[in-house]
């Protein structure tokens, strides 16, 4: 597979190269070639990105709308060049996500987007097609405090509704004849904005207001979906990217979202972000400087929870935000970075996009969560070369020039996807500084499946376990077999007060009757065909014997 993408390069470069020499505009390339990539495609070929941060997305006060000239340099970054993409590309990104703040332009109950800033926005996507990058264009900060274009509720739903309708068709309109390189992006962390759950909710009981701001989630996606499709050309089968409530792991995962309708087969992509482990990667008050191994459990669960809802279904996913802080220990963060891209390459339908917001020095100690430079916008210089060379150990082996030296290709790890054991996952970190779980938990071991016995019974469920104890706590990764000869809808797993201690879970809700916990599936893990199975996990604080007695019904 990496020899063909490297063939693939080359012949992009002779088309290029061809395509000069006759003066044809290069952007009728990219219109030519269409959007008969399935998203599986799509994302298997991004094999590594990189966000222009802080730039376009970046807005003004709320009292100067609408603005009349671009606040692209609002927040202190330079405009973006050419030079800069050329310079990422070089690096070996293959991916530009663009993030677009458009609310604070817009004139009228329409929502109009000026000429000047679709032009602006519409000169950078070129930067990068002209590098044959693939690109994501999305909707910001259009939730933002200052002002709210939309708000995930009932009461502002109406309106928030028109305000996706309106932009997508005017944004989806200029770029229609663009080929399966742009793939839209509806939303960036949609949430209740200065809610106690801003940034997490526990995905297994979430309050009545994040369950209605998860439905109104579900709501403008479609409707900014349609709206795409409904601008015809290359939008027909697009690929887009759609995001849960604060694009978080709880957000997806949670039994309220739920993935569009649409009219194209395949095209639709989970977008998420990930900020982990998260008080090594962006926690402020309280953080850990160094990452080690008790550290890579976050890493994990996180992929094994995309396995068991998205990857396994045949669901691509983006993770359009990851970066590490600079806390003033590049080498801690190149084993970071070296262990994350390692995880994410076993899965072909997954990647990954860098945050970089050009602020690198952390003036407090390592304190400041926000410092995510990795190339200076200025000098076009790459802060730590070693961590994106890491990096691009973990794709598709072409060489990369970084700072002027060229990065050999090195030996690539089997992409052949895995589905390791799931372990529970700290809350989805975000800018803002969440209350999180705060477990000390241990690399899960594999489990042990149990023989299927030859002569099922319909409807037989069986269930495994293993237990994981660092001392302090536990964890316990349950499997539920269906070893019946028919469908099983629905299914309850108990176990005894007595016997375990349950502070948290992970893909199953849990209920109390008396001395027992009562485990029961979310809506999208509750059937099992005959042999298939699911997993899920418990967590708990003190001890725990070397055994526990759980029955399944």
């Amino acid at each position: 597979m990496h020899n063909i993408k490297c063939i693939k390069r080359v012949f992009a470069v002779l088309l290029a190269l061809f395509i000069c020499v006759c003066a044809i505009p290069a952007k009728s390339v990219y219109a030519a070639g269409g959007t008969d990539r399935t998203a599986a495609q799509v994302v298997s070929d991004m094999t590594v990105g990189w966000n222009i941060g802080n730039s376009l997305d970046s807005y003004g006060q709320s009292y100067n709308f609408p603005y009349t000239s671009s606040n692209e340099t609002y927040w202190g970054n330079p405009a973006t060049t050419k030079a800069l993409i050329d310079e990422v590309a070089k690096a070996g990104f293959n991916t530009i996500r663009i993030p677009v703040s458009w609310g604070q332009y817009t004139t009228g109950s329409d929502y109009k987007i000026p000429d000047f800033f679709m032009n602006r926005v519409k000169e950078v996507v070129d930067y990068c097609i002209a590098n044959d990058m693939y690109v994501i264009l999305n909707t910001h900060h259009d939730i933002n405090s200052d002002y709210c274009f939309y708000v995930p509720n009932n009461a502002n739903k109406s309106r928030s509704e028109k305000y996706f309708k309106c932009v997508w068709t005017q944004i989806a309109t200029q770029f229609k004849n663009y080929d399966y390189h742009l793939v839209f992006e509806t939303m960036n962390e949609p949430r209740l904005v200065g809610h106690s759950e801003e940034w997490w909710f526990p995905r297994n009981n979430p309050s009545n207001d994040i369950r209605e701001a998860v439905a109104c989630i579900n709501d403008y996606n479609q409707v900014a979906l349609d709206a795409i499709r409904a601008t015809g050309g290359n939008n027909a089968t697009r690929c887009v990217m759609v995001p849960g409530y604060d694009a978080s792991i709880e957000g997806c995962m949670t039994d309220g979202f739920k993935m569009p309708t649409d009219s194209a087969s395949n095209r639709l992509i989970l977008s998420v972000h990930a900020y982990i482990p998260y008080y090594f990667a962006l926690a402020s008050d309280t953080y850990v400087t160094k990452f080690d191994d008790n550290l890579k459990y976050d890493i994990d669960s996180f992929f094994n929870d995309l396995s068991s809802k998205f990857l396994s279904k045949n669901v691509p996913v983006v993770v359009g935000e990851t970066s590490a802080t600079n806390r003033n220990n590049t080498a801690e963060r190149v084993k970071w970075a070296d262990y994350y891209w390692g995880t994410a390459s076993k899965y072909s339908n997954v990647a990954m996009v860098l945050w970089d917001n050009n602020i690198y020095q952390n003036n407090s100690a390592g304190s400041d969560g926000e410092c995510h430079m990795y190339i200076d916008r200025n000098s076009l210089q790459w802060k730590n070369p070693e961590i994106i060379s890491t990096i691009m150990k973990h794709v598709d082996g072409t060489p990369a020039t970084i700072n002027g030296k060229e990065i050999p290709s090195q030996e690539q790890p089997d992409p052949t996807p895995v589905d390791p054991e799931p372990t529970p996952v700290d809350p989805d970190p975000q800018p803002v500084d969440p209350t999180p779980v705060d477990p000390t938990p241990v690399d899960p071991q594999p489990v042990d499946p149990t023989p299927v016995d030859p002569t099922p019974v319909a409807g037989e469920l069986k269930a495994e376990y293993t237990i994981n104890n660092w001392g302090s706590g536990y964890q316990v990764l349950i499997k539920v077999k269906n070893e019946g000869t028919s469908k099983v809808d629905g299914w309850t797993v108990k176990v005894k007060k007595s016997e375990v201690k349950i502070d948290s879970s992970w893909c199953v809700n849990i209920a109390e009757e008396g001395d027992t916990y009562v485990i029961t599936p979310m809506s999208w893990n509750s059937s099992l065909e005959s042999g298939a199975s699911v997993d899920f996990g418990i967590q708990g604080s003190g001890v725990i014997g070397t055994s526990v007695n759980v029955t399944v019904q």
